[in-house]
């Protein structure tokens, strides 16, 4: 036996479980591997094939990490703008029209579609804070920007159960979960009253807000967070 104080396993790069034919295939290799080596000119032949193979392969690394940097811009780029037009749009509506949360005394009539689909577009922007207001007889399902506002009156002649007003907010992933403070409105003072905390719950794929009617105000107003 050959004096040598490295493994054998080591030098023909198998494992002590190795088989005989892989036994046998990595000692081809490594006859293979001495020729070539053993020669000036096969090795420098070798040496700059070698060269080439790790320069293409750096290329490749250099051309995949110059994409995904430029993805990253690109992701950057489509972030700020989605900030920035975030900030128009809640500069442009304010609280009155639906941006952030509205207390106090409210002598706003009811939101309309137009000014629905400018709060789900703030939404789909990104805003977690909006407030909607809505007519007590509204039945209502307005959709934008991949969001979706669905409103159902309380009153038994618009189609509901006498008790309870619904609200529903939902995005293409599904039901938005949020919680809400909803208040009745009186239409002439813009008076508050019935003010409770709500907490979305599922309806099939979609959140649903449940309010109770209590004192027959014309106005409903919803303070939303999304959480």
């Amino acid at each position: 036996m050959a004096d040598s104080t490295k493994c054998f396993y080591e030098i023909l790069g198998v494992s002590q479980d190795a088989e005989e034919d892989e036994i046998q295939a990595a000692f081809e290799a490594s006859k293979t591997a001495f020729e070539v080596l053993n020669d000036p000119k096969k090795r420098g032949a070798y040496d700059r094939q070698k060269a080439k193979e790790n320069e293409k392969e750096l290329k490749l690394k250099i051309q995949k990490l110059e994409k995904e940097l430029e993805k990253k811009k690109s992701q950057e780029k489509e972030e700020d703008d989605k900030c920035n037009d975030l900030e128009k749009l809640k500069m442009e509506m304010g609280e009155i029209g639906g941006a952030g949360h509205f207390w106090g005394d409210d002598k706003r009539t009811e939101m309309g579609d137009e000014e629905f689909k400018k709060v789900l577009r703030l939404l789909a922007a990104g805003q977690k804070k909006v407030n909607l207001k809505f007519v007590y007889n509204d039945n209502l399902e307005v959709a934008k920007a991949g969001w979706t506002i669905q409103f159902k009156s309380a009153y038994k002649k618009y189609g509901g159960d006498g008790k309870y007003y619904y609200l529903w907010i939902s995005n293409k992933e599904g039901g938005a979960q949020l919680k809400a403070t909803a208040q009745e409105i009186h239409s002439v003072t813009g008076e508050e009253a019935n003010r409770r905390k709500l907490q979305s719950e599922n309806d099939g794929t979609r959140q649903r807000i449940k309010y109770e009617k209590v004192d027959c105000y014309s106005f409903v107003r919803f303070n939303i967070t999304i959480l």
